[in-house]
């Protein structure tokens, strides 16, 4: 028998984290850290577990809200190893030492006096208990390869998941069935990084991302159309003697904007002036060119440290920064957090009617970025309590380059693999529950499960 137990404090992309239970050996599915709530309301319901156990950790890919509190999940289960593969190993301790450091700030901004919840030490021994793992061999959970012939009460083993580097969907087989976690998975090719690689056959049961499940894709969306848009928009601005912001998440969306804009200045739409990026950018940049001929992109030739020479922002000289004609910064936080550079940098942007602000991923309502994305040009809005309200003249825009599924390929796909059982997680109520009402018409014989925090679910 096995069950699954939603550690996600909520029907929401939050904390991800969830646990299976396979005939009595413990599985834990990454470990996020919610990304608007602080203190111990951002963590996983860990609490939900009891005296349970875990053989063992799968983290899928290297953004925050999968591995934000994987120290922690490691330190609750000391005997657990940590499994992700090659390319996710380099990027998770950079993130999670980036992570302790603002943690350290919003103690003293914010007053946490629990932060931080680990430190740079904590993750130094950490890290000797992770293993990365070359895609699509089977692994036992004590960390060997085992051939398909091999029998093993567990084994698993990383396909491809298309969202940014080094994102895995992590296959299980235990007791004869195979368990499929998505984790973050695009169906289409972006610029930089290819589609999923998704596993042949049937699977007994599913567990899938719903990220985008309450937004339709709109009549003749393509990404080659969509960068066509963008391009025009920032020519547009330059016409115009502008400079570009555009706040942008340090890893994946960072090195996708640079390949889109490097081939843009190649065959001569945009002038080939400098890029700006962010310290953080850069290190995920360079492993991003580092992991080049071992992992699934395209342009395996193209290093985007040498060959784009994005130049790294000097966040020191922010309050006498001066915009320049034909410029564009790259640069954090996508959702403009208040204290991160493109939050302060936006304060030199929106009263210049000849600059632009344009956002090329999700924003959250409720950020910065959410309240720029909606006030009208002209009207006023508050990013920062330090800077009060501000009219917005300048241009802002919003351009649609997701990393996540959309959700008829997703829907799609889930119809294609036809699992026996198929649990709803990583979305909003309104994604899970248009993925529950198109499975009960299309796919009645799926017994569908939106799992509430902290219930066991058997399966």
């Amino acid at each position: 028998m096995a069950s699954l137990i939603n550690l996600t404090r909520g029907n929401e992309i939050g904390a991800n984290c969830y646990y299976l239970d396979l005939d009595g050996k413990g599985v834990l599915l990454d470990s996020g850290m919610h990304p608007k709530a602080e203190s111990f309301a951002a963590l996983p319901n860990f609490d939900a577990l009891g005296r349970r156990k875990a053989e063992c950790i799968f983290l899928s890919h290297a953004h925050h809200d999968h591995l934000g509190t994987i120290p922690l999940a490691m330190q609750r289960f000391p005997d657990a190893k940590l499994f992700m593969s090659e390319p996710t190993y380099f990027l998770a301790e950079p993130l999670l030492h980036n992570s302790v450091n603002v943690m350290k700030r919003q103690r003293l901004e914010k007053g946490i006096a629990e932060y931080p919840l680990f430190n740079h030490g904590d993750l130094k021994h950490l890290v000797e208990r992770w293993q990365a793992c070359h895609l699509n061999q089977w692994w036992s959970t004590e960390g060997f390869p085992v051939k398909e012939t091999e029998k093993a009460d567990i084994r698993f083993r990383f396909h491809h998941a298309g969202h940014i580097l080094g994102a895995v969907m992590t296959e299980i087989q235990s007791a004869g069935k195979r368990i499929l976690y998505t984790g973050d998975i695009n169906l289409k090719d972006q610029t930089l990084m290819n589609k999923a690689r998704v596993p042949e056959g049937a699977f007994d049961t599913l567990i899938i991302e719903c990220t985008r499940g309450a937004n339709p894709t709109l009549p003749g969306y393509s990404r080659k159309a969509e960068i066509r848009r963008f391009i025009d928009a920032i020519q547009n601005i330059f016409d115009n003697h502008g400079s570009l912001l555009i706040p942008v998440f340090a890893m994946g969306k960072t090195q996708e904007i640079l390949t889109i804009l490097d081939e843009a200045q190649r065959h001569g739409e945009i002038p080939d002036e400098p890029i700006y990026i962010g310290g953080l950018g850069r290190i995920f940049t360079e492993i991003y060119d580092k992991m080049a001929y071992c992992s699934e992109r395209f342009l395996p030739n193209l290093q985007i440290m040498e060959d784009i020479h994005p130049q790294v922002f000097d966040w020191t000289k922010l309050k006498n920064f001066k915009q320049k004609k034909g410029q564009i910064l790259l640069v954090p936080s996508g959702m403009m957090t208040e204290q991160t550079t493109s939050n302060r940098l936006a304060q030199h942007y929106l009263a210049r009617e000849q600059d632009g602000i344009f956002f090329v991923g999700y924003c959250d309502p409720d950020s910065p970025a959410g309240r720029l994305k909606k006030t009208a040009r002209g009207e006023r809005v508050s990013l920062n309590p330090d800077f009060g309200d501000q009219p917005v003249l300048c241009s802002v825009k919003h351009f649609d380059f997701t990393s996540h599924a959309l959700r008829e390929d997703l829907l799609d796909f889930i119809l294609e693999v036809k699992p026996k059982t198929c649990f709803l997680v990583h979305g909003d109520t309104a994604a899970l529950t248009w993925f529950q009402s198109q499975l009960a018409e299309k796919a009645a014989g799926i017994k569908v499960h939106i799992p509430e925090s902290g219930k066991e679910i058997p399966f």
